[in-house]
């Protein structure tokens, strides 16, 4: 169960390193040197940074209720932004008119949400509940950044760049093209 809490840190280090940077999204939002690769440094760095500003009583460890408020904390983040993106006057309230203009323009009729939207990215990859009750050490999500890393470095060299991207997706080494 440890390995489910270490996944959650790393998605919630994931998803941390994404937002930190509006214009780059996923694991190249790291890229600090701006070389449009990203190196196992960079990458466990920017992990490493993530942890740290989830460990809120500063004890080397990520707690459970840590995790959980982390992700809470993103989870109404992402909820302000939809809501501020659909009240495009900023009066605090979405009209109609508001919220049937922001559907039209995305092609969507203006009944209402679609369900299961980006914000289940993480699909309760032990995300929800089964925590060990110990928590998840900094060392532990290093050595955990650090074989997600290699996992995503297709081809073995030391850095993610736009070539490791081509017939995969970020962190799984396909099945179906091995």
């Amino acid at each position: 169960m440890k390995v489910l809490l270490i996944g959650a840190v790393a998605a919630v280090a994931f998803a941390g390193a994404a937002s930190a940077q509006d214009h780059r999204r996923g694991p190249m939002a790291a890229d600090t040197d701006g070389d449009s690769r990203l190196s196992q440094a960079e990458f466990v760095a920017s992990a490493l940074a993530r942890f740290d500003a989830n460990d809120a009583n500063r004890d080397g460890l990520i707690s459970t209720e840590e995790v959980q408020a982390a992700m809470q904390a993103r989870r109404s983040e992402g909820r302000n932004r939809i809501f501020a993106a659909l009240d495009s006057d900023s009066d605090g309230m979405i009209s109609r008119a508001e919220f049937d203009a922001r559907a039209e323009g995305r092609g969507e009729r203006g009944e209402g949400f679609r369900r299961g939207g980006h914000h289940r990215r993480f699909g309760g990859r032990g995300v929800r509940g089964g925590f060990e009750a110990d928590g998840v050490t900094r060392a532990e999500a290093e050595t955990r950044a650090t074989a997600i890393f290699d996992r995503m470095d297709a081809n073995d060299d030391g850095f993610l760049s736009p070539e490791d991207r081509e017939g995969r997706r970020w962190g799984r080494r396909g099945a179906a093209s091995e």
